[in-house]
């Protein structure tokens, strides 16, 4: 049988857009995957990104962008180590120092984030939001002292932002001056946009400062006013939780994930709290859900680890109790529930390291933070 000339011909112009079209220079790739960035046309974005670091590893603007792709699709482990990358590259820029601390403190990895916020104060000292982020981080450490320090001077040159003055009655409030606490809240309210409003960041506010009682009063109020009001019930859930009222706590938080079944905290906190109130099957629901949310996020995997260990399941709990280190290694509790399923595998020269980790971290904390120009190491 003779070839078909016809058939041939297709075969030949299948191939001709290969030979014939140049591909894009990396320049016009690059501006294309920005233009998608802005249009929040991820996947677009992230191929052209790629696209240009296969011609050009050491392209720190595409690094950068591929960074905040990451970082919006809820993969931050890549954003990390992707952000890492280009600040090897560039080791003084400042927005990629900004945007991995920001992708820390999403993690609530708040000793990483103020390591990237202190770099970038060294850099620029009087970068209003890095002073104010590094103060948010301060906060989550316990050295409320130090967040009232930076929080201050920022009060001063702008004495009506609301997002200062929340951090500054969270600070005092840690530091059990109610007086000072309350004027910054009283401040922060009149800045507020409505009476629900206000007592909402009433509320976040007594919640971060631990005055728990509080929280509950502004935050009933708020779900009251306004039952319906974005996040009020994963607050309100939260704060039973602090309070352990187990019941209530339950009834808020699947509120919370039936008026949004996308909120990934809410579906943490109820699934954290049903594996501490000893129900870990139930837990595990949620924090599977949630895991699919916020899937590098270190507490799922670590009361996911805690509920296979309630279970007397220790082989699978090592590995996500494994995993949680990886995303947070500064958090002690973390090693401990690790050592306890190391030992339960019988693994005890690994739980005992875990062990070991976990006294350092309990030394390392007793350390004082020393203030050291416009910024503190530790």
């Amino acid at each position: 049988m003779g070839i078909n000339p016809h058939a041939l011909m297709l075969a030949i112009l299948a191939l001709m857009p290969s030979l014939v079209l140049p591909a894009d220079p990396p320049s016009v790739v690059f501006e294309k995957a920005v233009a998608a960035l802005s249009a929040e046309d991820y996947g677009a974005a992230e191929r052209g990104f790629r696209q240009v670091l296969q011609s050009q590893p050491k392209h720190v603007g595409a690094l950068g962008n591929l960074g905040v792709v990451y970082s919006r699709t809820e993969r931050p482990a890549k954003a990390i180590e992707t952000y890492r990358q280009a600040l090897r590259l560039s080791p003084q820029d400042p927005g990629l120092l900004l945007n991995l601390g920001l992708v820390y403190l999403k993690q609530e990895s708040y000793k990483a984030a103020a390591s990237s916020f202190q770099r970038l104060l060294k850099l620029r000292p009087n970068h209003a939001q890095a002073i104010e982020l590094l103060a948010t981080c301060h906060l989550q450490l316990g050295e409320a002292a130090a967040a009232i320090e930076k929080l201050e001077p920022l009060r001063r040159s702008n004495p009506k932002h609301a997002g200062i003055l929340y951090l500054l009655g969270v600070a005092y409030l840690k530091q059990n001056d109610r007086q000072k606490g309350k004027l910054a809240l009283d401040e922060m309210m009149s800045a507020a946009l409505s009476a629900t409003q206000a007592s909402f960041l009433e509320g976040k506010a007594y919640y971060d400062g631990t005055r728990f009682a509080e929280a509950q009063e502004a935050f009933e109020r708020v779900a009251q006013l306004d039952p319906a009001f974005p996040g009020v019930q994963r607050e309100l859930g939260k704060t039973y939780v602090s309070l352990r009222t187990w019941e209530k706590a339950r009834e808020a938080l699947l509120r919370a994930v039936q008026q949004d079944p996308r909120d990934g905290e809410a579906h943490y906190f109820l699934g954290s709290s049903l594996v501490k109130e000893g129900h870990p099957a139930e837990g595990i629901h949620y924090l599977a859900f949630a895991n699919k949310l916020k899937p590098d996020f270190w507490g799922v995997f670590y009361f996911l680890g805690r509920a296979k260990l309630q279970m007397n399941l220790s082989a699978e709990a090592v590995p996500l109790l494994e995993r949680a280190v990886e995303l947070n290694g500064d958090e002690e509790s973390v090693f401990y529930q690790l050592g306890l399923a190391l030992r339960a595998c019988g693994r005890k020269a690994d739980a005992q390291r875990a062990m070991a980790k976990v006294r350092e971290l309990k030394e390392a904390s007793r350390v004082p933070l020393q203030p050291q120009g416009a910024s503190s190491n530790r």
